[in-house]
């Protein structure tokens, strides 16, 4: 009897401990298995429930058909708080990328589900028009500078994330602006800022990353403030401060400054969820097509 796909779903509101159990699971796991980073849950995809998450931690199994169906419901946007968000296809083929250069020789049945369940994904993208006109998080963001501050404007992003790097490349395609990134890894700041031609550091260096810089960009998964008064010096001209953390990764002194123009997480959003009856009614008829395709 072959083995059944098993999805677990665990709802780990807090970055730093979500992200622990993700290296955890990706670094320990016995079998294959694919593990998916999402706000505030972490998913798990493979031929057997993990073991060792904590009794505490709220969780949510699937079985086989379910399981699959489930993976292409989250590809397509519509387990996301922005309903059809780009972002999030982003990370599923990551996530799918990293278990096949691991497993896909080792387990070519799992790889093939994975490969099926994202394909179901794009095509309930593609007929229901769930993410027509719609402009992610990373686009917005780099609308709103592009619209805002000057072309010599000098930006500054905090974190290395898929937003981030959708917003670096946003802006290294679009614009000359200087980038510089830091971030917790400094090796993947590195990367990023060689892919556009910018400058990097890691997060002890953040005040000189900081200094001078006209937009400062924060999208990082940290449990706390990382972005005091101290790291960003008093300006005459104030400084567009766009925070896509989740908590805030500035402090409420920063959001308060009369020289910083603060924008947060919710306000991007609400400017991606306009249209929101239009994308709810496509965002059924994705769900009727994810539901009723065949999986043989």
């Amino acid at each position: 009897m072959q083995d059944a796909l098993t999805a677990c779903t665990y709802y780990i509101p807090e970055p730093g401990t979500r992200e622990q159990w993700a290296r955890r699971l990706r670094t320990q796991s016995k079998r294959p298995m694919l593990v998916l980073n999402t706000c505030q849950r972490l998913e798990t995809y493979g031929w057997e429930k993990p073991n060792g998450i904590p009794d505490d931690i709220q969780t949510h199994c699937f079985k086989e058909e379910e399981a699959i169906r489930y993976f292409a419901r989250i590809a397509a946007g519509l387990e996301s708080r922005i309903l059809g968000e780009l972002e999030i296809l982003g990370q599923v083929r990551q996530a799918y990328k990293d278990f096949h250069e691991m497993y896909g020789q080792e387990d070519s049945r799992l790889d093939r589900i994975f490969q099926k369940s994202i394909a179901l994904a794009r095509k309930a993208r593609r007929e229901s028009g769930i993410d027509q006109n719609l402009t992610g998080l990373a686009a917005l963001t780099a609308q709103k500078i592009i619209q805002s501050v000057p072309e010599t404007a000098t930006v500054t992003i905090v974190g290395s994330g898929s937003i981030s790097k959708a917003v670096a490349r946003y802006l290294g395609k679009r614009t000359a602006m200087p980038v510089r990134v830091s971030s917790r890894c400094p090796e993947n700041a590195m990367k990023l800022a060689m892919e556009i031609g910018g400058f990097a550091s890691g997060l002890d260096e953040l005040i000189p990353m900081l200094k001078d810089a006209d937009v400062i960009v924060s999208a990082t998964a940290a449990p706390h403030p990382l972005i005091y008064n101290h790291h960003i010096q008093l300006s005459e001209r104030s400084k567009l401060v766009i925070d896509l953390g989740e908590p805030p990764d500035c402090a409420p002194e920063i959001q308060q400054r009369s020289d910083i123009d603060y924008v947060g997480l919710i306000q991007m959003e609400s400017h991606a969820n306009s249209n929101t009856l239009e994308r709810q009614n496509r965002a059924i008829k994705a769900a009727e097509i994810i539901a009723l395709a065949p999986l043989s």
